[in-house]
């Protein structure tokens, strides 16, 4: 046994200071390559992964981020080094849940994927994170209608769940009132069956956190009857006047009262009423106004507001009718004394207005225009003529034309008698 192991020490000692100058050069030789060069250091950013989860726990505070390595490695490696050639992981097993969901610094470790890597250091060292227990809630189902349109009732919506169960972090989870089913209800009165995503709202309505929970069944079936319900619109009325005044008379205007009225009905049927009209009044022949007490005609399928009579009081204002006419007439000088009077015009026309019925009865022979000479010189002269004497509400609207020429001329001088001769 010494004889063997005297051997082997002679086998190492034997030649030493060759071998330990072998030693010393691939000393100098390794220093000098990694002086000289061969080796390069970089930056690279790689992304955060977590790892390790806690069963029945959940992640709140979502991707890490990156973190940012300094690495050394071979010069002709260099070139190929990608940011898949790492892996930095946080080791979610490390988190303490007996403190969750409450922020805790975890450190981050950084290894190399392949041969020839070597990590000089990474940047963040450790990060933030945030789990939750998982906890499964069953909260009521209720449907949410939008407004509903005028003329449409609703019936109490009739679900394929009633409740639902709530699955996500603890806190979240907590939030969670109810599920809340959308419907919006159509103005076309057609009844509501369709299927309809849930939404986890809080009590005040609000969505909660959706992206982290899940609802089993994330659908429910919704039936809702919709039924059209009378409505009401508010119309004119409209009086139902025939006949025509007697003559010489017309009417002047109609009023009613009440002068609107509000119908109740169906949405269908008072879509195209615009006007109630009145029963058929007649002022055939009248001449003096009129007062009605009218029924409101209706359709069968509106009725009246319960604040509106069946019945409107109608007045017909009947007034004299008024016309005009014109005559063709010769014209006359008056005060012309013992000279004479020559108009330069014969015949003049004039338009009266009045009554229809007056103006009818007049002839051209009852309508003498004047003109006044009285006290005027023999010569020429230029008047306005004037007509009298017209009937009762006949008024003169124009005399055409408005001013005539007259030639007054004075008496011729009595011619003398000769002296008979002696």
């Amino acid at each position: 046994m010494d004889l063997r192991c005297d051997a082997d020490m002679g086998f190492l000692l034997r030649n030493w200071h060759l071998k330990l100058s072998a030693i010393l050069l691939a000393t100098v030789l390794y220093t000098g390559l990694v002086f000289s060069g061969s080796f390069a250091e970089a930056d690279i950013k790689v992304r955060i992964i977590q790892a390790n989860a806690p069963a029945e726990s959940f992640v709140l505070s979502g991707d890490l981020g990156f973190v940012d390595v300094r690495y050394r490695t071979t010069n002709d490696a260099a070139p190929t080094v990608v940011a898949e050639a790492f892996v930095a992981r946080v080791d979610l097993a490390d988190y303490d849940m007996e403190r969750a969901p409450e922020p805790q610094v975890l450190d981050v470790e950084v290894s190399a994927l392949i041969d020839g890597i070597e990590i000089l250091s990474h940047t963040p060292s450790t990060v933030r994170v945030e789990l939750d227990r998982i906890e499964v809630r069953t909260v009521p189902v209720q449907v949410e209608t939008s407004a509903v349109p005028n003329g449409l009732e609703i019936g109490e919506p009739v679900l394929s769940h009633d409740t639902v169960d709530v699955r996500g972090p603890s806190s979240i989870v907590r939030r969670v009132s109810r599920a809340a089913a959308f419907v919006n209800i159509s103005a076309s009165g057609i009844d509501f069956n369709e299927p309809v995503d849930l939404v986890a709202v809080d009590v005040e309505g609000q969505p909660v956190d959706t992206g982290r929970l899940e609802i089993e069944p994330s659908t429910v079936s919704v039936q809702i009857d919709v039924e059209a319900t009378e409505t009401s619109k508010t119309v004119p009325v409209r009086p139902d006047i025939g006949g025509t005044p007697a003559p010489g008379f017309a009417l002047e205007s109609l009023s009613v009262d009440p002068s609107v009225v509000t119908l109740r009905g169906l949405p269908e049927d008072l879509a195209d009423v615009d006007e109630v009209l009145t029963e058929p009044l007649s002022i055939d022949g009248v001449s003096g106004d009129q007062t009605f007490e009218a029924a409101l005609v209706l359709g069968d399928a509106v009725r009246l507001d319960a604040a509106d009579g069946d019945t409107a009081s109608v007045t017909a204002t009947i007034v004299p009718s008024v016309s005009s006419r014109t005559f063709v007439v010769g014209i006359v000088c008056q005060g012309a004394g013992e000279n004479s009077c020559l108009p330069n015009l014969d015949q003049l026309t004039i338009t009266l207005s009045g009554p229809g019925d007056t103006l009818s009865g007049l002839s051209a022979g009852a309508l003498t225009p004047i003109v006044n000479v009285g006290g005027l010189a023999p010569g020429t002269h230029n008047l306005q003529p004037s007509i009298g004497g017209l009937p009762e509400g006949v008024q003169l609207l124009a005399i055409t034309p408005g001013t005539v020429t007259v030639t007054v001329r004075a008496p011729a001088a009595p011619t003398p008698t000769p002296t008979p001769a002696p």
